[in-house]
């Protein structure tokens, strides 16, 4: 092969790769544009081995690309994560009527402890769980539903 081919090939090589990351990266922002700067008002529930404990509310907001909650920082002492990852985005109809599901889940790693989301969105109501684990084993384990927050005009 000569210089000049071996110059097209990897010109045509870059060329798909950078047009493969710009694609994918848009497919990623259009996916998380749906749940963006949404805020929810919830009921948090911690899951003891004795049972369920009483329902805390406070709000879950997904903005700047993470998942905020005070209640997880201040009872877990963890912050903001800074990152989501949308794992399902589909929307099917029931009884004539359109519902859109979007599950999401967000890991924030600290030494030997994980604290982790798992959510379901539909529509405007979300569900999901929230975790604590050191060396891999549960540690705190808070379950959570609630609605999106209205909007005041």
């Amino acid at each position: 092969m000569t210089h000049l081919n071996q110059v097209k090939s990897a010109v045509l090589f870059l060329a798909i790769l950078l047009s493969t990351n710009a694609f994918s990266q848009k497919k990623k922002a259009e996916k998380t544009k749906a749940i963006e700067g949404r805020k929810f008002q919830v009921l948090f529930y911690e899951m003891k081995p004795a049972g369920r404990g009483k329902a805390i509310p406070d709000f879950i907001e997904i903005r700047k690309g993470g998942v905020v909650c005070n209640l997880m920082e201040d009872k877990l002492a963890f912050p903001p994560t800074n990152s989501y990852i949308v794992t399902l985005d589909s929307t099917y109809t029931e009884d004539e009527t359109e519902n859109r599901i979007i599950e999401f889940e967000s890991t924030i790693p600290d030494g030997d402890s994980d604290f982790k989301w798992q959510a379901t969105i539909t529509n405007y109501d979300i569900e999901g769980i929230a975790t604590l684990s050191k060396k891999g084993i549960e540690k705190k384990r808070f379950e959570f539903a609630g609605t999106e927050k209205t909007k005041s005009k």
